[in-house]
């Protein structure tokens, strides 16, 4: 397993500590105009592009992330969810003419979705076979864990999402709903050891064959609910008992996989083995949720030094790379922005260097870029001989609870070259 952690809650202390110890040097404009300083803008100085993966990523907490949709670029991505629910109380006063009526699985949207809405989708329910439960040595669970099932489907809902709604409900098995009832009814059930030898929790999935949108819901705003009624009592509604997902035990997390075959990332190695975009059609690929990483270094930038024997400063660099609007549409679109971050020679992430935005000049003529200020890695990298071998990466926000993706011109691309653009202060 790699050491590549909890990427969203790191970017979160990283950020703080950025924002509070942001070291860089700043020039006013009274410095810049002194007879013995000149500046010049330069973009001659190389970079270099390249793809990894990591092995696994730590599974989000704040998102269920369920469904299936084959990306002409990224082949198969696919996500379920395992979570478990407990009763909201282990003591209710049911009568014993109470009867069961029915059991629903209750999904509330998040807001979150990816790829195309209006095409049909699936969501499969079975029980787990085993309970959630790490192993000794691990504290997370990773987008590649998965739990034993029950084959027998207890739910299936075929729908169109509508993410502007407050939920989607499955209709669970009667004979599942009628065991459930029956044990807290009789109050049978004291604690949650003793619950879980009736549900050890769920797997909600997408059919396997389905080409549809990516959608998120809401764990704790997500419940199985019991309804049941007296049959001698007139009621208008029948009552009913709810299980919750219990979020102080932290037992859920997401399954996302992807297939690449037949795709430029069908060679795709683990988290050291970089491939340059030239092997990859000139193109750098990110994408959330399965740790797929592009790396941007500068092999040659401390040859600035030669400006005026290395009696100068770097000023103001910016990276800018294109997004070149063939690989996107409106089921794949681009977010505002990402964050920056550097990593090591193994790929981990060690430090953050705040946020790259997306600059749509015009859209209508394909002039979208990615742009970041690189200021604080090339200062490092000149004079930190360690940084020879680190480089900078590109995180889109939710990336351990999205399917997101990107793809990036690279250094070389014919129909636009990915550049590097520095202001160097000389000093006479």
């Amino acid at each position: 397993m790699v050491s590549f952690k909890n990427i969203m809650a790191v970017l979160s202390v990283l950020a703080l500590l950025y924002s509070c110890d942001n070291t860089e040097s700043f020039y006013s404009d009274a410095d810049l105009i002194q007879s013995d300083v000149h500046i010049i803008d330069v973009d001659s100085f190389a970079m270099k592009m390249t793809t990894y993966r990591y092995d696994s990523i730590v599974s989000g907490e704040e998102r269920l992330v369920v469904g299936r949709y084959i990306d002409p670029y990224f082949g198969e991505v696919k996500a379920s969810s395992y979570i478990e629910f407990l009763p909201a109380s282990y003591y209710y006063t049911i009568d014993d003419d109470a009867v069961f009526d029915s059991i629903v699985l209750n999904l509330r949207y998040d807001g979150y979705y990816y790829n195309d809405t209006l095409q049909t989708k699936t969501i499969n329910v079975r029980k787990l076979a085993k309970e959630l439960r790490l192993p000794n040595s691990q504290t997370d669970y990773y987008n590649t864990t998965s739990i034993p099932l029950v084959d027998e489907v207890i739910g299936q809902r075929i729908f169109r999402p509508r993410i502007g709604n407050d939920s989607i409900t499955v209709t669970l098995s009667p004979a599942f709903g009628q065991t459930i009832f029956t044990a807290l009814k009789s109050n049978n059930v004291n604690d949650r050891e003793e619950f879980l030898n009736y549900l050890k929790g769920l797997h909600i999935s997408p059919a396997d064959g389905e080409d549809a949108a990516m959608i998120g819901f809401s764990p704790t705003g997500s419940y199985i609910r019991v309804y049941y009624s007296y049959p001698d009592q007139a009621q208008i509604e029948s009552e009913y008992i709810d299980l919750v997902y219990n979020s102080s035990t932290k037992k859920f997390f997401n399954s996302i996989t992807g297939n690449y075959s037949g795709t430029p990332l069908q060679g795709l190695g683990g988290q050291e083995n970089e491939v340059s975009s030239a092997a990859l059609g000139n193109l750098g690929f990110i994408q959330s949720g399965l740790g797929v990483m592009t790396k941007v270094t500068f092999p040659s930038i401390r040859n600035i030094r030669e400006y005026n024997e290395g009696n100068g400063e770097i000023f103001k660099a910016q990276l800018k790379i294109k997004l070149d609007s063939r690989y996107y549409n409106k089921n794949y679109p681009v977010r505002d922005s990402v964050y920056v971050c550097t990593v090591d020679q193994n790929n981990d992430i060690i430090s953050y260097g705040g946020v790259g935005y997306i600059q749509r000049i015009d859209p209508e003529i394909n002039e979208v870029y990615l742009t970041a200020d690189v200021n604080f890695f090339l200062q490092k990298l000149l004079t930190n001989s360690q940084y020879l071998n680190y480089g900078l990466v590109f995180v889109p926000f939710n990336y351990n609870t999205s399917t997101d993706r990107l793809v990036l011109n690279g250094e070389n691309n014919p129909y636009y070259k990915s550049r590097l653009t520095l202001t160097y202060v000389i000093y006479e």
